[in-house]
């Protein structure tokens, strides 16, 4: 029931309406190798333009995205690096160059 009164409140506050999070998430499919490539990069670089890490370097050790993992400076378990780094080149070395670029 709190989080009914919740929403009600919310939504007059903020002139809306329907359920509290409606219309928040949006699936695109994402099926070609260029728009999968920028989207990894444009997500990896969110701490960055949110100024929650300040150059870089400081992106590289940040765990709460999975840039640092894929660079090889965070261990994240669940991410499969190799399948994301892939898409960017063969070798690793060259698939984090590119990356980076």
């Amino acid at each position: 029931m709190t989080y009914l009164c919740y929403a009600i409140s919310y939504n007059r506050r903020h002139r809306r309406w329907g359920h509290l999070f409606q219309n928040r998430y949006k699936s695109i499919i994402c099926d070609e190798d260029a728009y999968f490539t920028e989207l990894v990069r444009y997500i990896h670089l969110n701490p960055l333009r949110a100024e929650l890490v300040k150059n870089f370097a400081q992106l590289d050790r940040y765990r709460w995205c999975g840039h640092g993992a894929l660079i090889g400076k965070v261990e994240i378990d669940w991410q499969d690096r190799d399948f994301v780094l892939k898409w960017f080149g063969k070798k690793e070395g060259e698939a984090k160059n590119a990356y980076r670029n």
